[in-house]
């Protein structure tokens, strides 16, 4: 197991809260998911990422979302890990839940960017030092503003996809 460094983690957390408020400030119904090894079948450790948050969608049912603190470059747009993208994916598909990345800015702004999963499947795998990632261009990932409340936002990024 790779060590992040605490500052990444800080980061990550800082996006987590502020995600979980804006849900809170939504009144939908939502769960956090409990990341500790133990929150795994032992035949799946290692093989599958739990989302942070499922959120029940009124009249759609549970959609995940994993929160990403990312950085946006100007030639590649959020760039993943390859690995943690697979592992997402094994849980989408042993749950029968649609799973977006939910990307906030890691400055603090109101503004991001979800990817849904099934959005990373066509793009190609690039080496950056020791790890296999995946690309999306801001072109296909979907805007979000945590200044509008959550259903709204959800119900907007469906329907422009």
């Amino acid at each position: 197991m790779t060590s992040l460094d605490p500052r990444l983690i800080r980061r990550g957390a800082k996006a987590e809260r502020r995600f979980a408020a804006w849900l809170d400030a939504s009144a939908l119904p939502h769960l956090y998911v409990e990341q500790s090894p133990m929150t795994v079948p032992v035949s799946l450790r290692g093989e599958i990422k739990r989302p942070d948050y499922l959120v029940g969608i009124p009249s759609v049912g549970i959609i995940a979302f994993d929160v990403k603190s990312k950085t946006i470059y100007a030639r590649d747009g959020l760039i993943f890990d390859l690995r943690e993208v697979q592992k997402l994916r094994v849980f989408s598909q042993r749950f029968h839940v649609t799973a977006f990345f939910a990307c906030l800015d890691p400055e603090g702004g109101p503004d991001g960017y979800w990817v849904r999963l099934d959005q990373l499947d066509a793009a190609p795998a690039v080496r950056r030092g020791k790890t296999l990632t995946l690309a999306c261009p801001l072109d296909r990932a979907m805007p979000v503003s945590l200044a509008e409340d959550f259903y709204t936002a959800f119900f907007r990024v469906v329907a422009s996809t």
